[in-house]
């Protein structure tokens, strides 16, 4: 078989072939209510412009949390280097591990 009786006949299906999909009378009603419903779901920052007390707020509980656990944070290394140093200086004025030159 050679490429031009294959061409014939691929051509001869290819005429026979159509595609008739059933009629749907929804089909642009359902379309369009999907497009509707797409455009209702807000993006991100209109979600948040929506919803400005709830994002003010997670705000507001994020920078209080975030300001108290510092101030323990920083509680904790002030009493650390307290003790580091109370006990540097009572070594340093200790007879028994004084140096003599």
């Amino acid at each position: 078989m050679n490429n031009h009786e294959t061409n014939e006949s691929l051509s001869r299906v290819l005429e026979g072939w159509r595609v008739e999909p059933k009629r749907d009378p929804g089909f642009r009603a359902g379309v369009w209510a999907r497009i509707e419903v797409e455009r209702r779901v807000p993006s991100w920052p209109g979600y948040v412009r929506t919803h400005v007390a709830l994002a003010a707020g997670l705000m507001a509980v994020a920078l209080v949390g975030g300001g108290w656990i510092g101030r323990e944070q920083a509680r904790a290394r002030a009493g650390a280097d307290r003790a580091a140093i109370a006990e540097n200086y009572v070594r340093a004025l200790d007879a028994r591990t004084m140096r003599m030159p």
